[in-house]
């Protein structure tokens, strides 16, 4: 039992950290002077340290000890939320916040191997692998409304500093109570490929997250988009012709793991890339506190939270692909709902929010089921890396490019809406390029104060820039979320093209 109180705790952490920082993106944003591209690093760093290092981990933990590198990775994660926690500027948060990433990834992969080895009988196996997995998914539930307490009561600095006392206790019941284990023929380390995959993953995210600041057509963001696509297909030509890759791309030749990976990357990306915007809805426009923002988020997570065992449950009695087909519309039209309500009102994104807690819930669990009943059982434990790697991929992407399309038209559009309201070019050029900056409608007034270059602006004349700037943002946050409900919609429809109806799961049993 102590070794599921021991993993469990350090999943909470990771899991927990998914989310928590969101609500304090408004105060990091202030404290710092960032603009989208400053939130949208302090988020996806994260998410791309668990992309790269994720299939890395699982290589080494089974080579070296799943125990040695659960209490590496506590260890890297707890010294680097401190780091995240004292960071004095954007640079070295990101930096805290990658490194966290690569502990998250570490203890994402030893914890469930640890679990598994402590119940080599099934039946006892299954049951702690269901509490281990209800601690991921209570730990995604408190995310939002924790993160928004602790910054609202303390700091957003608490965020990340409320790991390091579980971090320790973590490392304490561990190396006390947690047995050593790992493969006896473990396969080496993929040096190139690893190489490749985080060329190419980073240089994408970097390309995405930095286009609207440097220039969506600058030399540097053309050659990050270039070296990031070219380094994808190069990547997955070496995978291929690999005889022991990291990451066996054969496996996409089945059409069911396929689909599968797909449909999780899709869900993922609109999700997070989803809650980066909707954050900035509820603070920057509707003025919520950061804890007022998390009890908003809350139905998203308490869905998720609830839902997710019984998804389980009803892709075991009816196959995962008839649960799978009904969670996707959900999600698509909780992501419709949200867009389609920003103008309306926060209750009405609330709604969707809720929706969109439940198609997650109903898609990921049994979506994950179908793919994996599809491989071999020889590939499974790659093909699980494979499809935990895509969540934080589509996280990570989710997070740059629904940040840069809000970028994107707030840039676009906001200096010609302003016209009427500030004629002066200068002045509304200066107002347009704050509010851009920083992602805020109300940011106006930084460029209105003394000695600014609209001294002694009339009420009238602020309440109209403010309108037009609220216009724009809410315009934006349509758009982005819109663009990932058409994404979902994609895959929605590619969940209809695999065969087999709810055979799956009952044919494995």
């Amino acid at each position: 039992m102590l070794t599921i109180v021991a993993t469990g705790l350090g999943l909470f952490m990771v899991f927990l950290d998914a989310l928590i920082a969101n609500v304090a993106l408004p105060d990091i944003q202030r404290d710092f002077g960032v603009g989208e591209s400053g939130l949208q690093w302090v988020v996806a760093a994260y998410s791309i340290g668990m992309a790269v290092f994720i299939m890395a981990g699982a290589t080494a933990a089974d080579r070296f000890g799943r125990r040695r590198l659960y209490v590496a990775g506590v260890s890297v994660f707890t010294l680097a939320s401190a780091a995240a926690g004292l960071a004095p500027g954007l640079l070295p948060m990101a930096v805290a916040r990658a490194v966290q990433g690569i502990g998250a990834a570490t203890v994402t992969v030893t914890s469930l191997a640890l679990v598994s080895a402590a119940f080599p009988d099934d039946d006892e196996r299954a049951k702690a692998i269901g509490l281990w997995t209800g601690v991921a998914s209570v730990a995604t539930a408190l995310g939002p409304t924790v993160g928004g307490v602790l910054t609202e009561s303390i700091s957003w600095r608490a965020v990340f500093m409320v790991n390091v006392p579980v971090g320790a206790l973590v490392l304490v019941l561990t190396l006390r109570h947690v047995a050593e284990s790992r493969q006896e023929t473990a396969r080496g380390f993929d040096w190139p490929g690893q190489a490749l995959f985080v060329v190419a993953v980073g240089s994408l995210a970097y390309g995405l997250i930095q286009g609207q600041k440097a220039g969506w057509t600058s030399s540097g963001i053309l050659t990050l988009l270039a070296v990031g696509g070219v380094g994808l297909v190069v990547f997955a030509r070496y995978e291929y012709r690999n005889p022991h890759p990291m990451m066996d791309v054969r496996l996409f030749r089945n059409r069911a793991y396929a689909v599968g990976i797909a449909t999780i990357f899709s869900a993922f990306f609109s999700a997070y890339g989803m809650l980066l915007v909707v954050t900035q809805y509820f603070q920057n426009v509707e003025a919520y506190s950061p804890a007022s923002a998390g009890l908003l988020i809350l139905p998203f997570a308490f869905n998720i939270m609830l839902l997710s065992p019984i998804a389980g449950r009803l892709a075991a009695r009816f196959g995962p692909l008839p649960v799978a087909r009904s969670g996707q519309p959900l999600l698509v039209a909780g992501l419709t709902v949200i867009a389609l309500g920003m103008p309306v009102s926060v209750a009405v994104v609330a709604a969707g929010l809720f929706l969109c807690g439940a198609g997650v819930a109903l898609l990921v669990t049994p979506v994950t089921a179908l793919a994996m009943n599809a491989v071999p059982v020889d590939r499974a434990g790659m093909a699980s890396g494979i499809m935990s790697a895509q969540r934080a991929i589509g996280s990570t992407f989710g997070f740059a490019v629904l940040g840069s399309i809000l970028a994107v038209w707030l840039g676009r559009t906001l200096g010609a809406d302003l016209r009427q309201a500030v004629p002066d070019a200068t002045a509304r050029r200066a107002i347009a390029d704050r509010i851009v900056q920083e992602a805020n409608p109300y940011a106006y007034a930084a460029e209105i104060g003394p000695g600014r270059p609209l001294p002694g602006a009339s009420p009238e004349q602020q309440h109209a820039i403010v309108k037009a700037a609220t216009r724009d943002f809410i315009q934006g946050c349509q758009i982005s979320v819109g663009v990932a409900a058409a994404l979902c919609a994609v895959t929605m429809v590619l969940l209809w093209t695999v065969a087999g109806g709810g055979t799956e799961s009952r044919a494995a049993r």
